[in-house]
Formats: C-alpha cells, structure tokens, sequence
C-alpha cells in the first residue's frame, strides 16, 4: 500500500526471467516466419536432386570403334604365306647411274592374302652360298597389299652402277633368296645375274603390281 512521505524502491526483475522472456519471443517469432520442415513447402535433403539423373551418362565418343588397320580390306584377309606365293625377279631398269629390279611376289593360291612391309633379301651364288650382306630396307612402310588369286606385288631391289665408287662389285648372283614380309620361310628364284655395286643394296618395301 502507499504511503505518503515513503519513497518507493524499483526491484529490477531476476536476470533469469529476463533471458527466458527474449527467448520465449524469439521462438515465437521463428515459428511465424519459417515452414515447418515436414509440411508443405519443404527442401529435399541434401543430395536428393542427384536422383532424378541418370546413374551413367553416355559413352566417350569412339570408345566403342575398333582400332583402324591400314589397308581398307586387311581385316579378315590372311597374310600371305610362302605356301601362297609364287617368287621372280624382273629385268633390271637403269636410270643415273642407279639400277633397280622388281622382285615380284605373285599369290599363287586359290583365296586372297596381303602383303605388307618389308621382305627380307640375300643374294646367293651357284652353291647356294650368300653373297654378301643382306639388302637393306629403303624408304617409308606402304599400306597393305591386298592380291587376289593370280595378282602380283613386287619391292624394288636398287643398287648402282660399277665404277659409281670406288668398293668394287661383289660377283654375280645366281639365285635370289627372298623372305615374304612377316615369314620366317623363304623363296628363291633365279636372280639374272643381278650384281650389287658400290655398296648399295637396298629394297624397298612391297606396293600393287609386278613392276614400275
């Protein structure tokens, strides 16, 4: 009750009333502003829109092709063996001081095979000894050779002129000795005479024909 002439002392509220009070309004205002999580209206989890894409996306392009081979028609058709092929050397054709003669592989077979590379060849002498080195590999792989039964490829084999140098000429060959690219069996025939001079005794690798 008041009494006049008494001065009346203010009690501040207990400081824990106080912050439960801000609390309480808080909430209060949160509820008002913010759906409720279950409701209508309410986010995805994290992660729940990776559903809706497919589990794998489509392939690199060309991971599914199969390697290219060169020579449209190799795939499928065998490589020529010995037992296919039939071996000559052709006449011998200069030009500056440079000789070259194909060697002609001719399929002999009843079915279609490939050539392609590098046959290897010696020369041989009357006693089926070699005559010096082995011809060496000249000038760049060619894509490969499809023959038909009764088609023919040849490599060219170049050497030079006598007197060209100064290394003289081995002796003549009697027979040369050729391994068809890609075999470990080879072939022989007869080798006109052909004479490696100078040095030089290259071959090319094998292309469509029987000749230049």
């Amino acid at each position: 009750m008041y009494r006049p002439g008494v001065t009346r002392r203010f009690r501040p509220a207990p400081l824990g009333a106080v912050v439960l009070s801000v609390l309480a309004m808080a909430t209060a205002c949160g509820n008002d502003s913010a759906p409720s999580p279950s409701g209508p209206g309410s986010a995805h989890p994290t992660g729940a829109a990776s559903d809706s894409r497919p589990a794998t996306g489509p392939s690199p392009t060309g991971t599914s092709a199969e390697p290219s081979v060169p020579g449209a028609t190799r795939a499928g058709t065998p490589r020529c063996t010995r037992s296919d092929l039939g071996l000559s050397l052709g006449r011998v054709s200069p030009g500056a001081g440079n000789l070259y003669a194909p060697l002609v592989f001719t399929n002999t077979g009843s079915g279609a095979c490939t050539l392609r590379g590098f046959p290897g060849v010696t020369l041989l002498d009357g006693t089926g000894d070699r005559i010096g080195a082995p011809a060496q590999r000249e000038g760049d792989i060619l894509p490969a050779v499809v023959l038909a039964s009764g088609d023919s490829a040849y490599a060219a084999l170049h050497t030079v002129n006598e007197g060209v140098s100064d290394e003289p000429c081995r002796e003549p060959a009697d027979r040369v000795q050729a391994y068809p690219p890609g075999s470990t069996w080879a072939l022989r025939a007869d080798a006109r005479g052909f004479t490696v001079c100078g040095g030089v005794f290259e071959v090319s690798a094998v292309r469509p024909g029987s000749g230049p």
